[in-house]
């Protein structure tokens, strides 16, 4: 009889493994009217500020989090490195960042639909969403995972494979950028990774175009001390980077660079810096990037930053309108990247 309720009991939990639903999260959130502290300036290198919010839960499991897409209604998704989902829905008010309401959050499952529970599984840092599919980078038990990006509370995970061209990967300097090249350019839609601060014998970082026919390895030019935090690609099939330092233990730096998205094999990329921030700034240790189209057809880029689950840190979200340039001439396979325009600096 006790066998017989073991089993029973067994069943039971195999039949409710990965049953789980999104809950309720309320945020609060607090907007931020300009980027640089005490100034009025809207334009910062190639881009306009539109806003932004500090946001915060009262929820144990909020925070930390590392990347973010947008649903194919308009919320927003992110992934936490605490093994969650978060969902909200952005308010904005005359274009510009306003609120974030309707907050959701459920923790993320493995294969066996149980949640993710050691921070060494638990890992996520990077997240793009493609055709009803969410993959998502973890960067100390490496991996690559896709799920459903209707039902992320529900879905079990699919792992695609790293490729070996990448070689070694450090733990907690891995995979921490996706991005997604446009169907119609040259990588044919394919899933495109780079590493944060695993590097190659030259010191540069290590990235992958993940399928198609410029499958293969890559690299991107390391300089002045930043991490790369996260990737998105452009309308103009350029590849936005993040990129993150820490110069002090009280001072975090961030940027973006602008890369020739037209990836070929064993290409070394560089290219402008083409916004900054600085503690002069409302920024602090920014990790996730999303593209998205506004409904006057300028390109959006939504950041958020990982507040560590400290005191100290908080968690932004901040929105720019990117104001366009042309695309930037790749580099050939194998050899030296063609050198990048002038580095863009804020003007704020």
């Amino acid at each position: 009889m006790r066998g017989r309720a073991a089993a029973l009991a067994l069943l039971l939990l195999a039949s409710t493994a990965g049953a789980q639903e999104f809950r309720p999260l309320p945020l609060s959130a607090r907007p931020i009217e300009t980027f640089s502290i005490g100034s009025s300036a809207t334009r910062f290198g190639e881009f306009e500020f539109l806003g932004g919010l500090v946001v915060t839960a009262r929820d144990r499991d909020f925070g930390g989090l590392s990347g973010l897409d947008f649903t194919g209604d308009g919320r927003l998704l992110f992934v936490s490195d605490l093994g969650f989902w978060v969902e909200a829905r952005p308010v904005r008010e005359n274009g510009r960042l306003a609120d974030l309401v309707e907050g959701t959050i459920a923790p993320m499952l493995d294969r066996t639909g149980r949640p993710l529970e050691s921070k060494r599984n638990a890992d996520a840092e990077g997240l793009r969403i493609v055709d009803g599919t969410a993959y998502v980078t973890f960067e100390r038990h490496h991996a690559i995972a896709a799920y459903s990006a209707r039902d992320p509370a529900g879905s079990r995970p699919r792992r695609l494979g790293i490729p070996k061209t990448l070689g070694r990967l450090k733990s907690n300097s891995g995979l921490e950028s996706i991005a997604a090249a446009p169907a119609d350019g040259p990588l044919a839609g394919a899933l495109v990774v780079i590493a944060e601060n695993s590097l190659d014998a030259d010191g540069n970082h290590k990235g992958a175009v993940l399928s198609g026919p410029r499958a293969g390895a890559f690299r991107v030019r390391k300089t002045d001390g930043y991490s790369i935090t996260d990737a998105a690609y452009l309308p103009n099939g350029d590849l936005l980077i993040l990129e993150r330092k820490v110069p002090t233990a009280i001072s975090v730096a961030m940027r973006i660079r602008r890369l020739p998205g037209a990836i070929r094999p064993g290409a070394l990329l560089d290219g402008p810096v083409v916004l900054e921030g600085t503690m002069r700034d409302e920024i602090d240790n920014m990790e996730g990037l999303a593209v998205s189209r506004m409904e006057d057809g300028r390109t959006r880029i939504t950041l958020v930053s990982d507040d560590n689950r400290s005191l100290f840190q908080r968690t932004l979200l901040l929105e720019f309108a990117w104001q366009g340039a042309p695309p930037l001439a790749a580099p050939e396979a194998g050899g030296p990247p063609h050198a990048p325009p002038p580095r863009s600096k804020p003007t704020g």
